[in-house]
C-alpha cells in the first residue's frame, strides 16, 4: 500500500467529494465507524474487555476531531463501556461536518469543553482516543494541545490516535516540541509517510490503516517510492494451494549453518520454514556438534565435514553439493561464525545459482571482506542494524549511516544490485530498483534472541516456490513474522524465539482463509 504525502492525501480527499461525489460528512462517518472497529479489537486482542472501564475521547476543532465523533458514536452503540468526550471547544465552534458528528452524539454522552488536562481527568481503567490533530499541523503545539498531549503522555494510559499522532508531521514524521505516543494508530485511506519515517514508528505504536470508500482508480494514480506492507498486502502471498500440491512443489529449503559455539540458530530458521509452508527443509550442520535441539522429525539433518574446529570450511562444500542441487533456495549464516577458514566457505557459497538469503555472521563475513560479494537480485540480505553499519562502511555508503532507515535500505540495495531487509522497528524491505516497503506489522515482543533466525526461515518458505517477485514476497514474510508478535498469549513480555514457530500458521490464517 502506498504511503503518501499529506497533499497527496488531501488531494484523494477532495477529488473523493468532487468527482466522485461523496459528502466529507460521509467520508468522515466510515473513518470514525471503521476505527471503532479497530478500537473494539485492539482492546480485545492486547486490552481486554473486563480491564476497560471508560473510553476517554479528546476531540479537536477540524476534522481529526470530526472522526473522533464518529468513532465515539460507534463505541456508544457497540460497547456497554462509558464513554466521555473532553473537546476544546463547543459544537457550534467546529466546522460544519464535525459539528454534525457532535451533535449526533452530545445527548449520549457526557461531554466537557476544557481548557487544560490534568491527571485528575483521567483513572485506572481509562482508554484514551486521540483526535486532536490531524495531518495539518505544522510548527509548534499551541495552547491547549501542548497541555493535553504532554498530560496524555505523563498518564500512561493506553492511548489510540485517529490517522495520525497528535504533533506529528504527516510528512516526514517529525515533531518540533512534543506529540502523542500512541498504543495504536487507525490511519485512513492510506498510510501518511511520517507514520513510518523519522519519529514516526517510535510514536504511532501498532499501525492499522482502514477503507473509507475513496476509490481504487484515485489510489492507483498516486506516485510514491514508499510502500507499507498491511495484512491485505501479505494476502496476496498466501493463495489457495493447488490440489496437486506435494513437498517439492511448495519449495525446498536448505538452511547451512551452526558452528561448535551457535548450534541452535540454524534449527530455529528451519522450524521457521516448515511452519511457514516450505515443502521439504534440510539443515547442515558441521560434523562435531554434539548437542542438537530437538526438530521435528520430518526435519532432514545433515553433518557435514568440519575444518576440524567445529566450523564450516572449504573442505565443506563437496559433501553439500547434493543438498545445495536439490534445493530451490539457500539460507546461510545463522550461527556460522567468522572464523577464517568459515570466510572462504562463504566466499564459494556466494557463487551458488539459487537465491540466497544471508543473514547473522554471514553478512559479517561479507562486511569484512566486501570483494567477495557477488551481486545478484535474488539474494535477501537482513542485516539488523550493526550489521547495517558494517556493510554499510564496507561498500563505501558510510555517509548514509544518518540518513533514514528506508535511505539507507534503498542505497545499499541499489549498490548490491539485492533485495535488502534492514530488521528492527518497522522493518524495511528494499529493492535493487529503488522501491521501499516499510513494514506495519511487529511489536516488542519480537526484542529477543533468535528473532532473526525465524524470520529468515520465513523469507525462505515465500521465496522457495520460484517466485518472480522475491522483493513483494520478502515484504509479506516480513509483515507475517511481525504479526506472530502481536498475537502472542503472552503481549510484551516473556515471548521467546521458539514461540514465534508454533504462531506462524496462526498468523497465516488471519491474513489469508486459504493459508
Amino acid at each position: 500500500m502506498k504511503a503518501v504525502t499529506v497533499e497527496q492525501m488531501r488531494g484523494l480527499d477532495r477529488r473523493a467529494i468532487k468527482e466522485a461525489g461523496i459528502p466529507s460528512f460521509v467520508l468522515m462517518e466510515r473513518a470514525g465507524f471503521a476505527a471503532g472497529e479497530e478500537i473494539i479489537r485492539f482492546i480485545d486482542d492486547r486490552i481486554y474487555f473486563n480491564h476497560v472501564k471508560r473510553f476517554v475521547i479528546l476531540a479537536g476543532k477540524g476534522n481529526n476531531g470530526g472522526d473522533a465523533y464518529a468513532a465515539a458514536r460507534y463505541l456508544y452503540e457497540n460497547t456497554d463501556i462509558e464513554i466521555i468526550i473532553y473537546a476544546v471547544c463547543k459544537p457550534e465552534e467546529l466546522g460544519d461536518d464535525s459539528c454534525r458528528q457532535a451533535r449526533m452524539i452530545i445527548g449520549n454522552v457526557d461531554y466537557l469543553v476544557k481548557e487544560q488536562l490534568t491527571d485528575n481527568d483521567f483513572r485506572k481503567g481509562d482508554v484514551i482516543i486521540d483526535g486532536l490533530l490531524g495531518t495539518g499541523i505544522t510548527g509548534a503545539l499551541k495552547k491547549p494541545y501542548d497541555n493535553w498531549i504532554k498530560t496524555v503522555n505523563l498518564s500512561l494510559l493506553p492511548v489510540i490516535s485517529l490517522d495520525i499522532p497528535s504533533g506529528l508531521d504527516g510528512n516526514d514524521g517529525h515533531f518540533p516540541g512534543d506529540c502523542i505516543r500512541a498504543d495504536l494508530t487507525v490511519t485512513m485511506a492510506l498510510p501518511k509517510r511520517g507514520l513510518v519515517t523519522g519519529d514516526g514508528p517510535e510514536y504511532c505504536g501498532l499501525l492499522r490503516c482502514v477503507d473509507i470508500g475513496i476509490p481504487k482508480a484515485y489510489n492507483a494514480e498516486i506516485e510514491s517510492d514508499l510502500d507499507v506492507c498491511f495484512s491485505d498486502d501479505a494476502e496476496k502471498f498466501l493463495p489457495r494451494l493447488a490440489p496437486d500440491s506435494h513437498k517439492n512443489s511448495v519449495g525446498s529449503v536448505l538452511i547451512i549453518g551452526g558452528s561448535r559455539e551457535y548450534f541452535g540458530a540454524p534449527f530455529l530458521a528451519a522450524a521457521a520454514a516448515q511452519r511457514a509452508g516450505a515443502g521439504m527443509v534440510r539443515v547442515a550442520v558441521p560434523e562435531g556438534i554434539e548437542k542438537i535441539p530437538e526438530a521435528s522429525l520430518s526435519l532432514i539433518v545433515s553433518r557435514v565435514k568440519n575444518n576440524g574446529r567445529g566450523y564450516f570450511g572449504p573442505e565443506s562444500l563437496k559433501e553439500l553439493k547434493p543438498l545445495i542441487d536439490k534445493s530451490d533456495l539457500i539460507v546461510v549464516g545463522p550461527g556460522i561464525g567468522t572464523e577464517r577458514d568459515t570466510f572462504l566457505f562463504i566466499q564459494k557459497i556466494l557463487k551458488i545459482d539459487q537465491p540466497l538469503v544471508i543473514d547473522a555472521d554471514a553478512l559479517n563475513i561479507i562486511a569484512e571482506s566486501p570483494e567477495i560479494y557477488r551481486r545478484k537480485d535474488s539474494n535477501i540480505l537482513t542485516p539488523h542494524p550493526g550489521e547495517m553499519r558494517r556493510l554499510l562502511k564496507a561498500f563505501d555508503l558510510e555517509c548514509l549511516n544518518d540518513r533514514s532507515r528506508p535511505e539507507k535500505a534503498a542505497a545499499l540495495a541499489g549498490r548490491l544490485d539485492s533485495i535488502v531487509v534492514l530488521k528492527g522497528l518497522r522493518t524495511v524491505t528494499a529493492a535493487p530498483d529503488g522501491q521501499v516497503t516499510v513494514n506495519s506489522s511487529g511489536c516488542p515482543a519480537l526484542a529477543t534472541a533468535g528473532s532473526g533466525d525465524g524470520l529468515s526461515g520465513i523469507i525462505a518458505a515465500f521465496n522457495a516456490k520460484k517466485r518472480e517477485d522475491y522483493y513483494a514476497s520478502t515484504a509479506a514474510a516480513v509483515f507475517v513474522h511481525g504479526l506472530t508478535g502481536e498475537i502472542s498469549p503472552f503481549g510484551d513480555r516473556g515471548f521467546i524465539a521458539d514461540d514465534i514457530i508454533g504462531l506462524i500458521p496462526e498468523a497465516m490464517l488471519k491474513i489469508s482463509a486459504f493459508a
